[in-house]
């Protein structure tokens, strides 16, 4: 089977919807199939290369705005138009211009063409193009062209559904590498600990600095509910929000490979006020890290309270400080969480259950 995945940016950029569609192709190249990825061509990147195994064509695009995206949509189509017919499926990731193109080309090729919607409910691009006439348009236009949409949480899939009247909507959760992704022995990480010089009781964040994040808001709280303890909050990522920092809070812009950092850590925290389905979320649980996060969208229709998660509603902030407590002050509670969130992430949401469902869905199966 040849797939040729559709994305607006891609590695080097580290969004979730780039994230994810390096992980799917290449995935997707372990299981046989012959998957490449087509992007915009920026700065002084090569217009064809390898990134870790996976063939990727970088198309040029001009202007800023409007006329860059309009660019992007034409190289797309053109691409497709040209190279496609020899593909069984077309796999667009977020339903912008380029999922335009990509339906386009579909319906002339007489290809199956996915679209992976992004973002969460009320706050992602579903949301945003539905404010303007210029984004409602888009969406009407996609729909009619009758692509098969996905959407990572049914969450997120009633919200396509108000949007997309009509559409096939199929929820297909995000996948991850369970193997790079695991809990690590207590040397290993002891070791890891010295290295990156952390000590103590370690809550980690790693992702987009951005308000929906709501960061700053969670690190006033941590502070309070952890005063007094051997604990620290450690967040990475890069973005325009700027989160205070203090001797217990501190703040490291992005890496390449995040497994040392979640191997190190020992709780994981996402205070979203909206989420999709976290790619960060799903790596933290792999690695067998008890999560402490706000009851939103697919985080709270991942993670059961109690069980593999610790949730409090987005704006309660007496519970979110009793559930940081908890974490805190009962080691047993901590490692038999970390366990059965890694044991979900095994049963769900492991690439190969993933990448078996994407490529019956390639093949028109429902």
């Amino acid at each position: 089977m040849k797939v040729v995945m559709v994305s607006a940016g891609f590695w080097p950029a580290v969004g979730g919807a780039e994230r994810q569609a390096l992980e799917l192709a290449r995935a997707l190249r372990a299981r046989g199939a012959d998957a490449i990825v087509l992007t915009r061509r920026v700065g002084g990147a090569a217009p064809r290369e390898e990134v870790l195994g996976v063939p990727v064509r970088r198309l040029p695009v001009f202007g800023t705005g409007a006329v860059d995206s309009l660019s992007f949509l034409l190289g797309v189509l053109g691409w497709l138009l040209k190279h496609g017919g020899s593909c069984d499926a077309i796999h667009a990731h977020l339903a912008g211009s380029p999922a335009l193109a990509a339906a386009l080309a579909g319906r002339w090729l007489g290809k199956p063409v996915l679209v992976k919607l992004g973002g969460g409910r009320g706050i992602g691009e579903l949301a945003a193009s539905s404010r303007t006439v210029l984004g409602r348009l888009k969406l009407a236009l996609l729909a009619s062209l009758k692509p098969r949409f996905l959407a990572v949480v049914p969450d997120l899939a009633e919200e396509a559904r108000e949007h997309l009247p009509g559409a096939a909507i199929e929820v297909l959760p995000n996948g991850v590498d369970v193997d790079r992704f695991r809990p690590v022995s207590p040397e290993e990480k002891q070791a890891l600990r010295e290295r990156l010089g952390w000590s103590g009781t370690v809550f980690l964040y790693t992702g987009r600095l951005s308000w929906e994040k709501r960061l700053p808001w969670f690190a006033k709280i941590w502070e309070k509910a952890s005063a007094g303890r051997d604990a620290s909050l450690i967040i990475v990522g890069a973005g325009p929000e700027v989160i205070p920092e203090s001797p217990r809070v501190r703040v490291l812009p992005p890496v390449d490979d995040t497994a040392e950092l979640y191997a190190a850590a020992d709780v994981f925290v996402l205070p979203s006020v909206s989420e999709g389905l976290s790619n960060s979320l799903l790596e933290a649980m792999a690695s067998g890290l008890p999560v402490v996060a706000s009851a939103v969208g697919g985080t709270a229709q991942v993670l059961e309270d109690g069980k593999t998660g610790l949730l409090f509603d987005k704006d309660d902030e007496k519970k979110a400080v009793q559930q940081i407590e908890r974490i805190l002050n009962d080691n047993e509670s901590r490692t038999r969480i970390g366990a059965a969130a890694r044991l979900e992430v095994e049963r769900r949401y492991a690439l190969p259950i993933v990448v078996e469902r994407l490529l019956d869905l390639y093949r028109g199966s429902s």
